[in-house]
């Protein structure tokens, strides 16, 4: 017992030894952000100017689907930073969401393909003087506000630009009216990073222009490459959805009327039992004592008749030339000579006023299959 005790003493210990070295050796490792990431701690993330915008106003929110599902109406922003790979379609649908009248503030180092919203770049200056810290003027900037400007791209003063930002050589923030709307773009993202937006001038100059009377504020991500992708409804237009639901509501009310119910049906055991095999035998046997095979007979004729009132239209008492013109026009030429055979020995038979058992069960089967074929059209 002694030697069992001071192998699981030793095995524990071997175990604790294992998992503390694994703890030294193997520290998990901080989550990697691309930069321009609203929820990012790092020095090249935004959370620090994120969390101070949800503080300061309600309804900022992340924006992780494709612009063309921004929700319609107005009075929305939408602040894009550095995005990565659009496409000139998804330009499109935001300047027309833009055009509706909401707002889109764009921090891009080297813009392009916005010139449908009168916004265009071009260099200025040397490469060399990138980063230099610089006087910045504007209608809100104040006096002495400096900034490390990092492009040397410069936007062009075109008549539908409204400069915001401008330093020693050009304009480094504009914003154009795009419909109802606007869109401004920044050419210094870098400005918003946890980094640079304490130093020099940065947050003095970027967070006027990200005030602004607006129901919601979307951060988008889904250009950084964090992606919710819609419902399947989503692909679908509002208009047909929305009948779609009406149109099933209207389906489970029909239903209800009718009565309909989903789930197994019992059979009462008195109907298997003693309404199902005692009461055909006993009809059974009363038709066979008192010998009514030929009204047996104009029974099953008659159902049959009435199933080809249901399905081809015809009166029940057709003559046999009505009954084979529809027959030969859906079955095929054997199944409707078999059809009119088969009404022709019955009507012999109606006329004589008898009906041997052997022609009773000859015709019933043939009946059968009559009738099995009229159910399935």
């Amino acid at each position: 017992m002694g030697t069992v005790t001071r192998y699981r003493a030793a095995l524990a210990a071997a175990v604790l030894l294992f998992l503390a070295l694994g703890w030294l050796l193997i520290k998990p490792a901080a989550p990697s952000y691309p930069p321009y990431v609203s929820f990012s701690p790092q020095p090249a993330g935004l959370k620090a100017i994120a969390t101070l915008l949800g503080e300061k106003r309600n309804g900022v929110k992340e924006w992780r689907q494709p612009w063309r599902f921004l929700p319609p109406g107005s009075g929305q922003a939408l602040i894009v930073v550095e995005p990565r790979q659009v496409t000139d379609s998804e330009r499109e649908d935001i300047l027309r969401w833009v055009e509706s009248g909401n707002d889109l503030i764009v921090f891009e180092r080297n813009p392009s393909g916005w010139e449908e919203a009168h916004l265009s770049a071009s260099a200025a200056g040397e490469a060399g003087d990138e980063a230099k810290e610089r006087p910045i003027h504007g209608p809100s900037a104040g006096q002495g506000r400096t900034g490390l400007v990092h492009a040397y791209m410069r936007l062009d003063n075109t008549p539908d630009l409204e400069p915001l930002l401008s330093d020693d050589l050009g304009i480094i923030a504009g914003r154009t009216k795009v419909g109802a709307g606007t869109v401004t773009l920044f050419l210094v993202p870098e400005w918003l990073t946890n980094e640079q937006v304490m130093n020099h001038s940065h947050f003095e100059l970027i967070w006027p222009h990200l005030q602004g009377d607006w129901s919601v504020t979307w951060l988008d991500e889904y250009h950084h490459g964090y992606r919710q992708q819609p419902g399947i409804l989503a692909v679908y237009p509002g208009w047909l959805v929305a009948a779609l639901a009406q149109l099933g509501v209207v389906l489970l009310l029909w239903l209800w009327r009718k009565g309909k119910r989903f789930g197994p049906v019992y059979t009462l055991r008195e109907w298997t039992v003693r309404r199902g095999d005692e009461t055909l035998l006993a009809v059974a046997s009363w038709y066979e004592r008192r010998r009514l095979a030929l009204d047996a007979l104009k029974i099953r004729e008659a159902y049959l008749r009435q199933m080809m009132q249901e399905r081809w239209g015809l009166h029940t008492r057709a003559s046999s030339h009505e009954i084979a013109a529809a027959a030969r026009a859906r079955w095929s030429e054997a199944e409707a000579a078999a059809l009119i055979g088969l009404l022709e020995r019955i009507e012999a038979a109606k006329a004589a006023g008898r009906c041997s058992l052997k022609q009773l069960v000859a015709d019933s089967r043939m009946l059968d299959d009559m009738t099995e074929r009229l159910e399935k059209e």
